[in-house]
């Protein structure tokens, strides 16, 4: 069965949501490469300053894999190279149901 989580990261300023959305629009696309990747989306709303960011799997080992891999780690450090101070972050897992996408 298909595997999803969401991140939810918020951001305490302006400043703050702004450098979230530049990690995103800079990031090192790793995550496609992955083996039972389906597919990303990343969400931004202005007014909340959140960010919210699923990731769809084929299956949660898929998932996991992904987290323990080199790509993994390469990806977040470009992030950190960020600092992404002023901002929470909380992944939640979703079992999918449904999956429908149109491109």
């Amino acid at each position: 069965m298909a595997f999803a989580i969401a991140n939810y990261i918020r951001a305490e300023t302006p400043e703050a949501f702004d450098k979230v959305i530049e990690a995103f629009t800079g990031r090192a696309g790793l995550v496609e490469r992955m083996e039972g990747f389906r597919s990303l989306q990343v969400l931004a709303n202005r007014e909340r300053l959140e960010v919210v960011v699923i990731t769809v799997w084929e299956s949660r080992e898929h998932f996991e894999r992904w987290v323990e891999s080199r790509e993994f780690e390469e990806a977040h450090k470009r992030a950190r190279r960020r600092r992404l101070e002023g901002t929470t972050s909380e992944g939640v897992e979703y079992e999918v149901l449904d999956f429908t996408c149109r491109g």
